[in-house]
């Protein structure tokens, strides 16, 4: 098990996986890592999908924690099932895994699939285990991408070809049949412009990265999205529009989005500059979402730009970000096939950042890795 202090210990559980990763890693550089809540289960660590499988990808815990540099690291677990494009992944409260499949357009295939805990944990004998649950909306889903859950239980899941978010109720999760396949609500706005990311922040209000023609971040009030039924549209309450600061957009092509324990936001931005491998990494403070205005967005507290590890851009086309109990930050890079990790104390500072560790390279078999998680059951 692992402290908030020490490194985890290397005990008979991780003498074969470590044995292949000191076999392919691209560099010797080994410490230490960051605290990450890797000791709630045996299979906790980040969850990555990766539609280029396609499948979903687990890196353990000891793997992001315990190595600092950049490293050739090959998943410690696969899950492959029946997806055909997998955009997203969430944990629930009782530590099930659910994954946003795209499927192949116009809805065909679209899904999202839940996975127990128990086949979590037993993936090394089943990669391919029977979703114990499947969400899907035939007349509704075109391009399905993230999710998220609010406090009540419900999922709500952005559909970027859609332009529209749809709603599934806690009830409808727990239906006897293991399957949904009409939404509670399907949310249009003429603010949304391929919505992508999404999280929700403490008063319950969704906050929705799009990712379009019209960049920009939208926040919609939680009494909106309570009596949300059916075709619902919404306006919201607040419009982030981008500002420039140091010559990068603070809001350019954004992707994926989270909350930290301090109400902080945190989101990715696909592209700073067209044409080269870049993006950056931005915190809007919680006081500053706070502040007056509908529009513009606020100075931004921390901007996180690409830096050169090992040969490799820290930040290409980043997609998915995840935050652990520690307050490190995880993201996946579409651009150049990699992990960056940055610890929180890295996060304090604005600039070009060699992350904490770099995952990349071929073994990690990742391919256009999208969203990700750490869990089960730490923050995410």
């Amino acid at each position: 098990m692992k402290d908030r202090g020490g490194c985890e210990s290397g005990g008979a559980r991780w003498a074969g996986l470590l044995a292949g990763v000191l076999a392919v890693m691209a560099a010797v550089v080994i410490g230490c890592g960051s605290g990450g809540g890797s000791n709630i289960a045996p299979f906790a660590g980040v969850w990555v999908a990766n539609p280029g499988g396609p499948d979903v990808l687990h890196f353990s815990g000891a793997q992001i924690n315990q190595f600092r540099g950049v490293f050739n690291l090959p998943p410690a677990t696969l899950l492959t099932t029946r997806f055909i494009s997998p955009q997203d992944t969430l944990f629930d409260s009782a530590g099930g895994l659910w994954v946003v499949d795209g499927g192949s357009g116009r809805g065909a295939a679209a899904a999202v699939y839940n996975f127990a805990a128990a086949q979590l944990a037993n993936l090394n004998s089943n990669s391919a285990p029977t979703p114990a649950f499947v969400a899907t909306a035939p007349f509704n889903f075109v391009f399905p991408q993230f999710a998220a859950f609010d406090g009540a239980g419900n999922l709500w899941v952005t559909d970027s070809g859609g332009n529209q978010i749809l709603e599934f109720t806690k009830e409808q999760l727990a239906s006897p049949t293991h399957v949904a396949t009409s939404p509670n609500a399907v949310l249009s706005s003429l603010s949304f412009s391929a919505p992508l990311g999404m999280a929700f922040d403490a008063a319950g209000n969704l906050w929705v990265a799009n990712n379009g023609t019209t960049p920009s971040i939208i926040e919609i009030a939680a009494a909106t999205l309570a009596a949300a039924s059916g075709p619902t549209a919404v306006v919201p309450i607040k419009v982030l529009t981008s500002t420039l600061v140091d010559g990068f957009q603070t809001i350019n092509n954004p992707w994926g989005m989270l909350f930290d324990v301090n109400g902080n936001l945190w989101f990715t931005n696909e592209q700073s500059n067209v044409g080269v491998c870049s993006g950056t990494i931005v915190e809007f403070t919680a006081a500053a979402l706070a502040a007056p205005g509908i529009f513009i967005a606020p100075p931004p507290n921390v901007v996180i730009t690409p830096a050169s590890a090992g040969g490799n851009m820290s930040l290409c086309d980043p997609n998915g970000i995840a935050m652990n109990s520690a307050g490190d930050i995880t993201v996946a890079n579409a651009g150049n096939n990699s992990l960056a990790e940055y610890t929180a104390q890295q996060l304090m500072s604005s600039g070009a950042t060699v992350p904490n560790l770099l995952v990349v390279g071929v073994a990690t078999t990742l391919q256009s890795p999208a969203g990700l998680v750490y869990g089960p059951l730490s923050l995410h």
